[in-house]
């Protein structure tokens, strides 16, 4: 565990996620539900049906009347986050990214209470809150991420994480442009001309995410890399992710 996933860890048990109302109808945990699931309160009767756990069927009532029916039981809640982080090399590059990407990893899961806080590759579970840390410098459509993100899911967040050299060069520095099919890099001298096509490209790509997040209802949310971390909380508090705890 790094320094920054720590301190996220300490800094997260002073808050509380902000769980979507429809985001505590799956998963198993220790908040029952109006619904069946599989805890061990036991609820009713149905016809067994292909793919039902073979350990829920009633062997007694087969027997009595060759009748296949399993048990239902009521759910049990414990809502589910699944992280989805950006393991690509951009986020190396400066090493601020990759350090607020760790706090943040750390924030929610101390402040995401009662949940199971979950780091995956792709979607698994249904209903859960699902939320993406990135710099969104890859080659992803923003369309079908979040298309892929949302499916099935409560509700979707989006945390890009840019360094401020990313967001707001300066005229007269350099920067390393990276092939991303052969790996080569060249040096680039940052002149008026060069920064002016760069942002121009930033904000489309930005508009793009942004419009692909209001069509998936997901909150798209922008965060400096160097901010301190009390400026990050602040910024997900603004957007309604987290609260200070009561």
């Amino acid at each position: 565990m790094t320094e920054a996933e720590q301190q996220g860890l300490a800094d997260g048990r002073a808050l509380r996620f902000l769980i979507p109302r429809h985001a505590l109808r799956g998963g198993l945990g220790s908040v029952a539900a109006p619904r069946a699931g599989e805890s061990l309160e036991f609820q009713d009767y149905r016809d067994y049906a292909p793919g039902d756990d073979l350990r829920n069927l009633d062997w007694n009532v087969l027997a009595r009347s060759d009748r296949e029916v399993v048990k239902v039981h009521r759910e049990e809640v414990a809502p589910v986050i699944e992280m989805f982080r950006d393991n690509s090399a951009s986020m190396d590059v400066p090493p601020a990214k990759r350090d607020a990407s760790d706090y943040l990893f750390g924030l929610f899961t101390a402040a995401a209470t009662g949940c199971r806080v979950v780091e995956r590759d792709e979607p698994r579970t249904p209903r859960a809150v699902r939320v993406m840390i990135s710099d969104t410098l890859t080659d992803l459509d923003p369309e079908r991420e979040l298309a892929r993100l949302s499916h099935l899911a409560a509700s979707v967040v989006v945390i890009r994480v840019l360094a401020r050299s990313e967001t707001s060069p300066e005229v007269g520095g350099s920067g390393e442009l990276v092939d991303s099919e052969t790996g080569e890099r060249r040096e680039l001298a940052l002149a008026d001309d060069t920064i002016s096509a760069y942002l121009k490209a930033l904000a489309a790509h930005t508009a793009r995410w942004r419009a692909a997040a209001r069509r998936f209802n997901a909150a798209f949310i922008d965060l400096a890399a160097e901010s301190p971390h009390a400026d990050i909380v602040r910024e997900l508090a603004a957007a309604g992710i987290m609260e200070g705890r009561r």
